[in-house]
């Protein structure tokens, strides 16, 4: 049998297209699929990173802030503890400077010496006393020199001798101070020892003597300081003189020496003690009377 023309009966028809799968109505072609694979992949992504990464990422977020802020308590705690540090130096160096203070004022040991500092004061100015008296008479004539105690009763001593006439304690003005004499802030934060005392001596004795004090270890305050020449009123400063002829002549170099009275008032600032901090502290405040 012979078959002509271009169709074989029961074969297939190659030229039809490819049957792709059909889903709701829309064939799955290559390229639809692709695209509902690649939202697949974003949807599932989207759940990995909404249920996975999402809460991770929180979780970091929150420690970091954590951290954070650990970091930033320990920043403000080291500064904390700086300032602390620092004021503590502060402290410190307040306490020391108050010390230092308090050491240059009198205290209950040094004051019960100061009458005795004051006298060795007075008495080591007498270290040349022969010398100057050997010296004064050598220039004396022979009638002085034999009379001598006769005419240093009368004309006083050719070399004096410095001497402590009165160291007496003044309670009166003595204790806690609150006249304002030192300044309104000082009241009521120190006392004070107060006692008249006076010297005498000779120019040279009474500068030396009186810068001496000055020096002392306790903090010492003179007030109504005085001079007085003579320290006698029955016996007033005289001169040696000789009646030469018709001329009165003075000895130049045979002269009782000056003899000055030095007087004043000594205050020691002290500290206040316990004792005294409980005399100015207020009374208790009186409870409320009962209605």
């Amino acid at each position: 049998m012979t078959l002509t023309g271009n169709m074989v009966p029961g074969e297939p028809n190659f030229e039809t297209g490819p049957n792709y799968p059909v889903v709701f109505g829309v064939t799955l072609t290559p390229m639809i699929s692709g695209l509902l694979l690649a939202l697949a992949g974003l949807a599932g992504a989207a759940y990995l990173f909404l249920n996975f990464v999402q809460p991770e990422w929180q979780k970091y977020q929150e420690l970091d802030a954590k951290v954070k802020d650990q970091e930033a308590q320990l920043q403000e705690k080291a500064k904390i503890e700086q300032s602390i540090k620092d004021a503590q130096a502060k402290l410190a160096a307040a306490k020391k400077q108050q010390q230092d203070v308090l050491s240059l004022f009198a205290n209950e040991n040094t004051l019960n010496t100061i009458l005795l500092d004051i006298n060795r004061q007075v008495d080591d100015r007498n270290a040349d006393l022969a010398e100057r008296r050997k010296n004064k008479l050598a220039a004396c004539p022979a009638w002085v020199r034999n009379n001598t105690r006769q005419i240093e009763d009368q004309v006083g001593d050719l070399a004096v001798k410095a001497q402590l006439r009165k160291f007496v304690p003044d309670p009166k003005v003595s204790g806690i101070i609150t006249d304002g004499s030192y300044g309104s802030q000082v009241n009521n934060k120190l006392k004070r020892q107060v006692a008249n005392v006076s010297f005498e001596g000779n120019f040279n004795q009474t500068q030396s003597i009186l810068r001496s004090l000055e020096r002392l270890q306790p903090l010492l305050i003179f007030r109504n300081v005085d001079f007085a020449l003579g320290g006698d009123a029955n016996r007033p400063p005289a001169r040696l003189f000789e009646i030469r002829g018709d001329t009165v002549q003075f000895l130049p170099n045979c002269q009782p020496e000056a003899k000055i009275v030095t007087s004043f008032q000594l205050e020691a600032p002290l500290p206040l003690t316990p004792e005294d901090m409980k005399k100015i502290a207020p009374p208790p405040a009186a409870p409320p009377a009962a209605k």
